[in-house]
């Protein structure tokens, strides 16, 4: 008996079965169904492409290559589209083509090969000899589109990077110009700020602006304040001469004034309807820049730059011309100002003067019948024309006490002047302060009209140092004046010490008076300053002793204080410096004779 054999073929592996099913139903009708979205993607590209991804020749590749794909369906039998034979080398170029680095492309090129030859031997199929020949087709065509999709890639690269460093190029450009323009402003800023006088800022920044910046000419036009016209204040690059002919080219360069606003004119043969422009024609002048020049809220000039080419003037140019006319403005504004303040310095300097020659020449002539009234009151007192009655002699004792004041006010007034006029100089010599300080007691010898001791206190060995005697002495008198005023019952007290690890001499003047009040302590020594200035005050003065006091506190470079509460008294002290030339030794006490009104308090 014939055994019957049955022969079965090779079981495919579960996974290449499930593949070949797959692949069973693509035949000409499957790669037809592929071909759709090729449709689909080349009417999109037609119709809504942006022009940065695919110019209009690639869209046109597309197209000539989805009507090669259609005639070639026509030509190929359907066993070319077996799947073993057709997807190996379709999946091959998706993979090259999606590989964005090389290395996957190497191992595409490396293992398609071998995937192509394991699923065309193991699909059960015939081996055909010319098999052998499509297995290297896979590695051929990873490495002929992966190299074309490399290329594209790098060129894609590339073109970022280029991009990219284009950007920076622009903005390298930028950061170089504005550094440029700030050290143009920083240049211009020095030169107009090294000097106060207008036409200096104007020529400087001028001369600065036409070196860094690629102009030929610049006009500055500023208004006259007394005719209101505009006229020309400042040129440079261009003749004045060929602007005093013609008024026309002035019309360019008032037109920023007068629309308040910058003008640019590329080409003023071109653009502009006059018909003299003899001026620009001659300075070989082609396009101009205007931009006005103002200061708090007020247009007064205008800047304006000139060049022999046409030139196009941008946007950012021109802020950055409106900026350096801002700040020519602000500087000649100041120098303005500036000018103003000093002829009103002057008009006020020669009003003071004036005064000042005013009230010597009236103080002078009042001194004059003053000194003759007090000479015949004296020669009076002192019965030296015969006898008065007591009532008389108080009359004229009244007399000689108001001729005394009015003569220290004129005195005074002179003294002010002297001041005023800086002619307040030191006259150091030297000065023994015991010495001093005695005649000075010496002079307030006399009786008081008032129910005030007077009390002196210092030590007999005061040193012997250089200080102006005039002035010291002017200081302490005015002091001890104001004091004896300003108390009509108790005392004065004058005391005098040497601080010598300060190498300072101290002059204190308490006096038991009316006080002075707290607030008003920071203006007694300024002029015509009275602590009460109505018209029904009980004390006279114009308020000058206390000013004339700091003054030549100060011109002996030392300091006066004062300590004092309402109903209290004041104190005042005066610090000098004093280096004593020798040591100081002591003297004999001397004794002056008592008078009502005095007390002997630290005699000496």
């Amino acid at each position: 008996m014939d055994s019957v054999q049955t022969i079965e073929s090779p079981a495919y592996p579960l996974k290449l079965q499930g593949l070949d099913r797959l692949f069973d139903a693509a035949k000409k009708t499957t790669v037809i169904q592929l071909r759709w979205p090729l449709v689909i993607l080349c009417s999109y590209l037609l119709l809504y492409s942006p022009a940065a991804w695919l110019d209009e020749g690639q869209i046109q590749a597309i197209l000539v290559f989805y009507l090669l794909t259609n005639a070639t369906l026509y030509f190929v039998a359907d066993e070319s589209f077996d799947s073993p034979y057709f997807y190996g080398p379709f999946l091959t170029v998706v993979l090259s083509c999606i590989c964005n680095d090389s290395r996957g492309l190497i191992v595409v090129t490396l293992l398609a090969p071998f995937l192509y030859a394991y699923v065309v031997f193991s699909s059960g199929a015939g081996i055909d000899p010319s098999l052998y020949l499509r297995i290297p087709f896979p590695p051929v065509i990873a490495l002929f589109y992966g190299y074309f999709a490399q290329v594209e890639r790098l060129k894609k690269t590339a073109r970022e990077k280029e991009e990219q460093l284009t950007r920076q190029r622009k903005v390298a450009e930028e950061i170089r110009r504005q550094r440029e323009r700030l050290e143009v402003l920083h240049e211009i800023n020095l030169a107009v700020t090294s000097t106060i006088t207008r036409g200096t800022i104007l020529d400087l920044f001028l001369e600065k602006a036409l070196i860094h910046l690629p102009y030929t000419a610049a006009v500055i036009r500023l208004r006259n304040p007394e005719t209101a016209a505009l006229e020309t204040a400042a040129l440079k690059g261009v003749g004045a001469k060929g602007l005093d002919t013609s008024s026309q080219p002035l019309m360019f360069f008032d037109r920023a004034v007068e629309i308040k606003a910058p003008i640019t004119i590329r080409n003023v043969f071109a653009e502009s309807k006059m018909e003299n422009l003899e001026f620009f024609r001659h300075e070989g002048l082609l396009s101009l820049v205007g931009v006005p020049l103002a200061a708090n809220g007020e247009t007064f000039g205008s800047l304006t730059f000139l060049m022999r080419e046409e030139h196009d003037f941008s946007e950012e140019e021109i802020d950055f011309l409106l900026t350096l006319a801002g700040q020519v403005a602000i500087a000649v504004h100041h120098a303005e100002l500036f000018e103003q303040i000093q002829e009103q310095t002057g008009e006020l300097r020669r009003a003071n003067k004036i005064k000042d020659e005013f009230l010597g020449v009236v103080s002078h002539e009042l001194k004059t019948p003053l000194n003759v009234i007090s000479g015949y009151t004296h020669m009076l007192i002192e019965r030296m024309l015969g006898e008065i009655s007591p009532i008389q002699e108080k009359a004229l004792q009244t007399v000689s006490r108001q001729s005394k004041e009015l003569h220290n006010l004129i005195n005074s007034v002179l003294q002010v002047s002297s001041i005023e006029a800086e002619m307040l100089q030191a006259e150091f010599q030297e000065v023994n302060f015991w010495e001093f300080l005695s005649e000075l007691r010496a002079s307030y010898d006399y009786a008081l009209p008032k129910d005030v001791k007077i009390k002196w206190d210092f030590p007999p060995d005061l040193p012997t140092a250089k200080a102006d005697r005039g002035k010291l002495g002017h200081i302490l008198t005015n002091l001890i004046n104001n004091a004896i005023k300003f108390t009509d019952q108790g005392s004065v007290t004058i005391s005098a010490r040497h601080l010598s690890s300060k190498k300072l001499m101290e002059f204190k003047v308490a006096d038991s008076g009316v006080g002075i009040a707290t607030d008003q302590l920071s203006i007694i020594f300024e002029k015509f300053r009275q602590v009460d200035s109505s018209d029904t005050r009980a004390y006279g003065g114009v308020g000058l002793g206390l000013y004339i006091v700091k003054k030549y506190a100060g011109t002996l470079g030392g300091t006066i204080q004062v300590e004092s509460s309402l109903g209290h008294g004041s104190t005042f002290t005066l610090r000098i410096p004093c280096e004593p030339k020798k040591a100081p030794f002591a003297r004999q006490q001397l004794s002056f004779p008592h008078e009502a009104g005095t007390s002997g308090g630290g005699l000496v």
